[in-house]
Formats: C-alpha cells, sequence, structure tokens
C-alpha cells in the first residue's frame, strides 16, 4: 500500500519529492500565456489560475506526508501518497489517479491546454 511507504520518507525526502512535482508544473506552465494559465509558488503552496477563474492549490501535508490538489472549481480535492516503487505520486483512495497526469488532463479539459509535465 502506498500509504504506508509516504510515512518513511524522511523530512528532507518528502520536501525533495514535493518540490521535484512543484518545479515539473512551473517548467510545464512557464511558456503559456499568462493569459490563459498562470502558476506561481507562495508559502510551500503552488496556485494554478485559469482564464475562466479556477484556481487550483498544490499543497504538502507533512504530518501525513501527502500531497493534497484542491480543485475548487470541480468542488474536489485529491490526497496522494509518494510511492517509491513508481516514483509517483498517486492518490489515497485507490482511484488510478498520478498527480502530474491528473493535472495534465484538468489542464486539457478546463483550460484547452495540451502540456506536458
Amino acid at each position: 500500500m502506498a500509504h504506508a511507504h509516504a510515512h518513511f520518507l524522511s523530512e528532507p525526502e518528502y520536501r525533495a519529492k514535493l518540490q521535484a512535482v512543484y518545479d515539473r508544473v512551473l517548467k510545464a506552465l512557464d511558456g503559456v500565456d499568462p493569459d490563459v494559465c498562470e502558476a506561481d509558488m507562495a508559502q510551500g503552496a503552488l496556485t494554478i489560475r485559469l482564464a475562466n477563474g479556477a484556481r487550483w492549490v498544490l499543497s504538502g501535508q507533512p504530518p501525513v506526508r501527502q500531497l493534497w490538489l484542491a480543485v475548487a472549481s470541480r468542488g474536489r480535492a485529491f490526497h496522494f501518497d509518494y510511492d517509491p516503487a513508481r516514483d509517483a505520486w498517486h492518490d489515497d483512495k485507490g482511484e488510478g489517479l498520478e498527480v502530474v497526469s491528473l493535472l495534465e488532463t484538468l489542464l486539457k479539459e478546463d483550460a484547452g491546454l495540451k502540456v506536458s509535465i
């Protein structure tokens, strides 16, 4: 179970895994017109703003070693555990969601953006 493995990450490992996701997202959205989609880091959270007013927040939750994605425009929050076997963040509900793939899908559906994160 991925959730059990997540707690074995040390604080520095956990922070590094979070930062790697943030860096990938920021890099992927760097060349996108800010009028279409904009991303920025503040207080340890990455916020993505879309032209339609949607705002998504990707944030770490250190006590449980998770990565959370709040998608207010869809009334949904996703919680991800780090899976060392797959070197990726997967949802803790067993829906088969991986954070990078989910973000790519949401960006395509909600902003018409085709980006590789």
